[in-house]
């Protein structure tokens, strides 16, 4: 008796499990069908992790979509709503380029999107830049490529772009360095548009030339300077026509950081952008631009130029100028940035 009373509750119990599941999972694909069926989004990729209660800093901005506010993959919530007149979905990718590029690739795989937005903090490589200044590059490298060569003599790969020799860096400045010298390579990058399996070499990867029109028009667009008693330096501002560079190591050390902006005249160091661009370009989405706020300057002392201490102040500063290029971004009823999908009438 024992015996059957065990396998009815067991088999109740894999009943019950299999209604849950099936309740929980029917929501996701109705939402992802409604969702495709609807004009194309604005996707907006944060380098942060993500926030469940405000994915957005700027009061107001953001207005969760009533009947989808979120939907949630591989470990990512994708926040729908609204901002101005565009439909977004705004989404956190984490920190490094795995985690940048299979968020992009997942936001473009599920999702209709007209345009990319990628935004975040970064480290400054420009003396003449200001700590809080939000930048927005006209393109970006990926300088964690390299090829460490066998000796300091040995010649420049074929992709080579630039190569940093270690023993220039001695004090004092004299003998060899063992350490050698790394050159710096050009990605394989593969693209829609290409023959398969067949990569271009390239350096620079460009944000879009539309959407850097349109953030010109954003010059001069007040920045707070203190927030909760906190205050930058100076006066923040935006500045455009700028490079920046990514790779998947935190840069705090200034002598690197300077080599970065005289070999390849970069102002921001991160570690997702390139990877944000490569993967929207590769998949034809040619709208994409990415901005970052100057959260530090490699070689400062410490509490000197902390990014913690000004995280909540960045953050409302780069998003405000997220919001204010978003909602000056035409709907997709008169808009031309559809990106690989056609636009709605």
């Amino acid at each position: 008796m024992a015996g059957k009373q065990m396998k009815l509750l067991l088999l109740v119990s894999v009943v019950i499990s299999s209604l849950a599941v099936n309740v929980l999972a029917a929501p996701l694909p109705r939402a992802i069908k409604e969702l495709s069926a609807r004009p194309p989004f604005l996707g907006l990729i944060s380098s942060g992790s993500g926030n469940q209660e405000t994915p957005f800093s700027v009061d107001g901005a953001f207005k969760p979509d009533p009947e989808f506010p979120y939907v949630d993959l591989s470990g990512r919530r994708f926040n729908i709503g609204t901002i101005g007149s565009n439909s977004v979905i705004i989404v956190g990718c984490g920190a490094g380029l795995v985690n940048a590029a299979a968020t992009t690739q997942l936001l473009l795989d599920i999702f209709p999107i007209r345009a990319v937005i990628h935004y975040g903090t970064a480290g400054g490589a420009d003396s003449s830049l200001s700590l809080g200044d939000v930048l927005i590059p006209t393109q970006f490298s990926q300088t964690g490529l390299w090829d460490w060569l066998k000796s300091e003599k040995a010649p420049q790969p074929d992709n080579g772009v630039a190569d940093l020799q270690f023993s220039r860096y001695h004090v004092p400045s004299f003998g060899f360095n063992l350490l050698g010298r790394v050159a710096y390579m050009k990605e394989r990058f593969f693209s829609v548009t290409g023959e398969p399996d067949v990569p271009e070499r390239k350096f620079w990867f460009p944000a879009s030339e539309n959407l850097l029109q349109i953030a010109s028009t954003l010059e001069g667009i007040e920045l707070d300077l203190c927030l909760a008693g906190v205050c930058l330096p100076k006066q923040p501002k935006l500045v455009l026509g700028v490079n920046g560079t990514t790779a998947d190591f935190f840069v705090e050390n200034a002598a690197y950081s300077n080599f970065l902006h005289s070999a390849f005249n970069v102002s921001s160091i991160d570690m997702e952008s390139a990877a944000v661009i490569m993967t929207s370009l590769s998949n034809g989405q040619s709208e994409v631009i990415a901005i970052r706020g100057l959260a530090n300057f490699a070689g400062a002392e410490e509490g000197e130029d902390s990014s913690e201490r000004y995280d909540a102040l960045l953050a409302i500063n780069v998003e405000k100028i997220v919001a204010a290029l978003v909602d000056t971004i035409p709907s997709p009823r008169l808009s031309s940035i559809c990106g690989n999908r056609k636009c709605s009438a």
